[in-house]
C-alpha cells in the first residue's frame, strides 16, 4: 500500500465547488460511488435535499491547493457517517483513501463522537480491504443493498 498522501479536509463552498466538480472515478468504479458523474455534484446535491433528514457536510479532501477527492459527511446524535468517497482516478493507489479516512477520524474524535460509519458495496473488494484495514469492522445493517461498516472512537 502506498504511504497515505498529506492533505486537508475543506469545506466545498462557493470558492472551490468548480475544481470539486473535475474529481473524476472510473466508470466501472461510478457503482461503488454515486452512480453519476461528476460525484461532487451528488455531495452537493445530498447536501442540499438532506436524505434521511441529517445535517450534510460537502467536503473536499485538497493536496497542494488541489482538490483530488470528494466526500460528504452526515451527522447523527453521536456518530456521523462517511458517504459518497471518491478519489479521482489519477490519484487512486496513492494513498489517498487512507488519508481521508484518517482526517475523517480525527475530525469525528475533534468533535468527541463515537462512531464513523460508512456503507460500502459488496463488489468493492478494495474498499472494504482498505477499511478492515483501518480498524472498520462490518455489522448486520445495510442500506440499499450495501453493508454498514463501523469504527468504534
Amino acid at each position: 500500500m502506498a504511504a497515505a498522501a498529506r492533505g486537508e479536509l475543506i469545506p466545498i463552498d462557493v470558492s472551490n465547488w468548480r475544481a470539486a466538480l473535475r474529481v473524476r472515478v472510473g466508470e466501472e468504479q461510478l457503482k461503488h460511488v454515486a452512480d453519476y458523474q461528476p460525484v461532487g455534484l451528488v455531495v452537493l446535491a445530498k447536501a442540499y435535499v438532506r436524505p434521511g433528514g441529517r445535517r450534510w457536510e460537502p467536503l473536499a479532501f485538497v493536496v497542494d491547493d488541489q482538490i483530488i477527492a470528494v466526500l460528504a459527511l452526515t451527522y447523527g446524535d453521536r456518530s456521523v457517517e462517511m458517504v459518497n468517497l471518491a478519489v479521482d482516478i489519477d490519484h487512486q493507489r496513492q494513498g489517498v483513501g487512507t488519508a481521508v479516512v484518517a482526517e475523517v477520524l480525527r475530525r469525528a474524535r475533534k468533535q468527541d463522537l463515537d462512531v464513523v460509519e460508512l456503507t460500502v458495496h459488496p463488489d468493492n473488494a478494495a474498499a472494504i480491504a482498505l477499511y478492515r484495514e483501518l480498524g472498520f469492522s462490518p455489522t448486520d445493517d445495510h442500506r440499499d443493498g450495501e453493508r454498514f461498516m463501523r469504527y468504534r472512537l
